[in-house]
């Protein structure tokens, strides 16, 4: 959870659970190496310091296997180093609806290149079998998520692919087997369904066809507790998964009374000896395979080639990126002009950087964090100064700079997995703080170009009309300068690198899909312009608006947090000894006194879709839900409603808890929940409440609402949060407060 721990720190701790694994066991059993897989999805991701090159539909614009292959083998390289042996990349998802939150782990809407990118990028990570396979530098690789994941209605994380098995086979199976081909030694089963049936618990699709059919012969591991989501199982208890040809389980928590239930199982009869032996033999198999019988792994004191893993990753940024607009030729930018660069991407590498970069949803604001990347703005000031021109970064003081052209990076927060999915492929549906800032900028009268963050293909139509020059730049990582490189001239003028990047899904010309399911196009897969002539981009309609999303039913609930601070709330700590508030929507936030409040995600029903709370002593410090702008929850009350919430106490009784709603400077309601905690049982998720009504009777003005939930401790007590919102209508089954 250190997002700064050194090179020496992971090395080390590698090495503390290796050696722990070759101990003698006791019972005089021959000692098994233990095995250590991390998410490194885009370069390794998780370590302070390493590169971070861009997400899969970047590279899947490129359309260069050789470049994906290096990337992977530059990765490996740097998980090698830190003492991990195993790698959970890459994503062959097919991504077929981009509404979905993982689509930028996809390499392309289109089977045929998501094979052959993934199969580079598996020989980049493990070596090609019969030359370097699984040799120095090299790790094991992991073919995810098995199967039909970028398939689901609607695009909906962890959804229902409803397709025939032919289909299947032909869309989502497809880079399994070549995949297989490449050598791959672990499949990670999906957390979606086949059909209504969940993939941890398809014993067809995982065996049959898989291992069977297939001929994998290398393990199947399980994603973090998706065994649970099986109906009848529990995340302690599943034999079912095991039974249907999941090899090792993903248990990150409860993995102690997980192994006694297996024991159990194993003991009384239940679990069958072959399938247990075979799940041994295939794990041993691939240990054996990747050389962890031979001795530990040895980490290294610094991350290998950094500057030439730098170098590479800049070079992918440039063949990354797709031109989709250059009206007036106004790319490529000669740099001796005055350039003012705004917009709340340009100087942010968490942003340009997205999901799965030191933090499971990403980090914004940040820069700190990444010692060795580069902003956008930062490649793009480098290259103007040494050309002789000058730049200017942001809106403040842009028209008495006087610029020649405007540089506006703008596009979507960091987000992963099911945070991210979309009902509209609308860019900042309700919003119109990036378009707005386009506007304000025609007004200087000089071009400008908009460099587009994403991690999919959006609606962006009005933001096209107000630009002269577009280019969708995905999530390129910690090397901004390769966007500079594209969008600069030299100081002659002449182009130093074209735009090569191609379309890997097409771009919408509607933000919702029409009767047919389909979204309309706009540019074609395959698209993306040079800097030759081109014919201009005419005018877009901005009234594709419609079909507008419904508006919100009034007996809908409202929604605070679900593994992420729903808008417009956001999820804060208040930091009383600094008399400040902490952004807690990350992977670890504390605050600052010598009694540290502290939060950290963990699972209710999927990965960090709650948040353990703990304070160590008496303080002042309090988790809240807040907004900018107060909200009005009276209509709420009127309709018999009640902040509801799971929740798990994670320490012994007392429980000194106070539940608020604040209403702006000495404005709450509070309620002290101490007696009817302590009712509820240790350590179980229980779901409770308690009633607006009870909230105002104790002080909170329900008209103005800064604060919808904000929770305290007088003493030392620990617990998790999980699904807070205000329940219509759940009044009377609240259990906490005035009438609990």
């Amino acid at each position: 959870l250190d997002r700064r721990a050194t090179i020496a720190q992971w090395t080390a701790l590698a090495s503390e659970f290796q050696q722990a694994s070759r101990l003698p066991m006791h019972d005089g059993l021959p000692a098994i190496p233990v095995l250590w897989g991390t998410d490194a999805v885009h370069g390794h991701n998780n370590v302070f310091g390493a590169t971070i090159f861009p997400h899969n539909i970047g590279l899947g614009a490129s359309r260069n296997a050789t470049l994906v292959e290096a990337v992977a083998s530059a990765t490996a390289a740097d998980v090698a180093a830190t003492g991990i042996d195993w790698n959970f990349a890459p994503t062959l998802a097919v991504s077929r609806d981009l509404r979905w939150g993982r689509a930028y782990e996809s390499f392309s809407s289109d089977p045929e290149l998501v094979a052959e990118l993934g199969q580079a990028a598996i020989f980049g990570i493990q070596g090609r079998p019969g030359e370097d396979w699984l040799g120095c530098g090299k790790v094991l690789a992991t073919a995810k998520h098995f199967v039909g994941d970028g398939g689901t209605e609607g695009g909906i994380d962890q959804g229902d692919t409803r397709l025939s098995e032919k289909q299947l086979a032909a869309i989502h199976g497809l880079p399994y087997g070549t995949a297989i081909e490449a050598g791959a030694q672990t499949v990670m089963a999906s957390f979606s369904s086949w059909n209504g049936r969940k993939m941890h618990g398809h014993r067809y699709l995982l065996t049959e066809v898989l291992k069977n059919v297939m001929g994998f012969d290398g393990f199947v591991i399980g994603d973090w507790n998706g065994h649970g989501q099986i109906p009848g199982c529990t995340v302690t208890d599943c034999l079912e998964a095991l039974e249907a040809g999941v090899d090792m389980f993903m248990v990150p928590e409860d993995w102690r009374e997980f192994r006694e239930t297996l024991l159990e199982h194993a003991r009384n009869g239940r679990l069958p000896r072959a399938r247990l032996d075979d799940a041994v033999r295939r794990i041993l198999r691939v240990k054996k395979r990747a050389g962890l019988f031979d001795g530990p792994t040895e980490g290294a004191g610094a991350l290998p080639e950094a500057d030439a893993h730098a170098a590479l990753a800049r070079r992918a940024v440039r063949e990354s990126l797709v031109l989709l607009k250059n009206n007036g030729r106004v790319l490529p930018i000669d740099p001796r002009q005055r350039i003012v660069v705004v917009g709340d991407g340009a100087d942010d590498i968490g942003k340009q950087s997205g999901g799965w970069t030191l933090d499971w949803q990403g980090v914004t604001g940040t820069n700190e964090s990444f010692p060795n990347g580069q902003s956008i703005w930062q490649g793009i000031a480098e290259q103007v100064g040494e050309a002789g021109g000058e730049a200017h970064l942001g809106e403040d003081g842009a028209a008495e700079f006087g610029p020649d052209l405007v540089v506006a990076v703008i596009g979507e927060a960091p987000y992963a997995e099911g945070q991210g999915d979309l009902a509209t492929l609308e860019f900042q549906p309700g919003s119109r703080e990036d378009l707005d800032l386009l506007q304000r900028m025609r007004g200087l009268e000089v071009p400008i170009v908009t460099v587009f963050l994403s991690g999919r293909p959006l609606w962006v139509n009005p933001e096209l009309n107000q630009s002269d020059a577009f280019i969708a730049a995905w999530l390129p990582g910690t090397e901004g300068g390769g966007i500079a490189d594209v969008l600069l001239a030299d100081a002659t003028g002449r182009v130093r690198h074209e735009p090569v990047g191609k379309l890997s899904f097409a771009w919408p010309a509607t933000p919702l899909p029409n009767p047919a399911g389909e979204f309309p196009t706009l540019f074609e897969f395959g698209f993306g312009l040079s800097y030759g002539e081109v014919p201009p981009l005419n005018a877009l309609p901005e009234d594709a608006m419609a079909p507008r999303l419904k508006s919100t039913p009034e007996d809908a609930d409202l929604v605070l947090f679900d593994g992420a601070a729903a808008a417009p709330w956001r999820l804060v700590l208040r930091d009383a000894a600094a008399a400040a508030l902490v952004d807690a929507s990350g992977q670890i936030a504390r605050t600052s006194g010598p009694a540290a409040l502290t939060v950290t995600p963990t699972d209710r029903k999927i990965q960090g879709d709650a948040r353990r709370i703990i304070w160590p002593g008496t303080v002042e410090d309090a988790l809240l839900l807040v907004t900018e702008t107060p909200v009005d929850l009276r209509p709420l009350r009127e309709r018999d409603a009640a902040i509801a919430f799971d929740v798990r106490l994670e320490s012994e009784p007392p429980y000194p808890i106070t539940l608020a709603i604040e209403c702006g400077e000495s404005c709450a309601g509070k309620v002290l929940l101490a007696d009817e905690l302590e009712e509820l049982p240790s350590r179980q998720w229980q779901r409770v409440g308690i009633s607006l009504a009870c909230l105002e009777s104790a002080g909170a003005d329900l008209s103005r609402v800064s604060s919808a939930f904000a929770i305290s401790a007088d003493g030392a007590a620990e617990l998790s949060l999980a699904d807070i919102r205000i329940e219509v209508g759940g009044a009377a089954s609240a259990r906490l407060g005035c009438d609990g």
